[in-house]
């Protein structure tokens, strides 16, 4: 296979994660597996956040555990906890013990949710600011926070994580330098509770105004954030099965587009298999 193909294979993975999910999950597993050990773990991430857990877990069941713990670490925590639920519980342990020390904590924490509830999608690593703190403080305080993900409305908690309010980075860029974080925040945010079932979550009445809860314990303590992308991420898992109806081709609508880079892709899949099995 010549150097074009491969790069237009590789490309394909980069541009169109979703569209290679579609045709590697009709190849053989084992042959999956091989060829994601042989790529870069970057390319091989970003397709199998498109993939069905119960097959992602099939295909960590092929490969050596550093290498499957290796393209998890590069997955959304949502993710990888779902894929330990579709893993048999040697290999759910094998992998987590191999992930960051932060990654196991956040997916311990969401294993506890049952996979159709709110917990099990949240966000869990999310800034948060205390109510006394002043405007340049709490722009530091975000600036420097390490291993959280990026959002626009940030949860105001005191120090029992009590949740108080949500603050917009637009409002604290606005606010003086004198100001505290609790006089420009919005009081009595709407927030979920972490064990509501998603198919309840989906028509609560706040989704009109926000793309983002505050997500709760019953104590009222903050536990993460909810989006709405997930929440619909987890209602289209949850609902799907591994098995496609008859007749139904993944492939052929995209084909036309992207022929060249689906065959490079199909080819480059048995390329490898052929080298190692050789």
């Amino acid at each position: 296979m010549n150097t074009y193909e491969i790069e237009l294979a590789q490309a394909f993975l980069q541009s169109q994660p979703a569209a290679a999910a579609a045709i590697l999950e009709q190849q053989p597993v084992d042959d999956v597996a091989l060829f994601f050990s042989q790529i870069p773990h970057t390319h091989a991430a970003r397709v199998l956040e498109q993939m069905l857990p119960q097959y992602i877990a099939r295909i960590c069941q092929q490969l050596t555990p550093t290498v499957a713990a290796g393209l998890l670490s590069l997955t959304s925590d949502s993710l990888i906890a779902s894929v330990m639920r579709h893993s048999s519980a040697h290999l759910g342990r094998e992998l987590l013990d191999l992930l960051p020390e932060r990654t196991q904590l956040t997916c311990r924490l969401l294993l506890n949710y049952a996979e159709d509830t709110v917990g099990a999608w949240m966000l869990v690593k999310v800034p948060m600011l205390p109510p006394e703190c002043r405007m340049p403080d709490a722009l530091v305080r975000i600036k420097e926070a390490r291993d959280v993900v990026d959002v626009d409305r940030i949860p105001v908690v005191d120090r029992q994580r009590q949740l108080l309010g949500m603050v917009s980075l637009a409002a604290l860029l606005r606010a003086s330098s004198t100001q505290l974080v609790q006089a420009v925040m919005e009081r009595h945010p709407a927030s979920i509770l972490a064990r509501t079932p998603l198919s309840t979550a989906a028509s609560v009445r706040h989704w009109e105004q926000t793309d983002m809860l505050a997500v709760t314990n019953r104590g009222n303590q903050l536990v993460g954030l909810l989006r709405h992308v997930n929440l619909r991420r987890g209602l289209a898992q949850i609902s799907t099965s591994m098995s496609r109806p008859v007749g139904a081709d993944p492939v052929s609508g995209i084909f036309e587009v992207y022929g060249k880079s689906l065959l490079a892709l199909a080819e480059t899949v048995s390329t490898v298999v052929r080298t190692k099995t050789s």
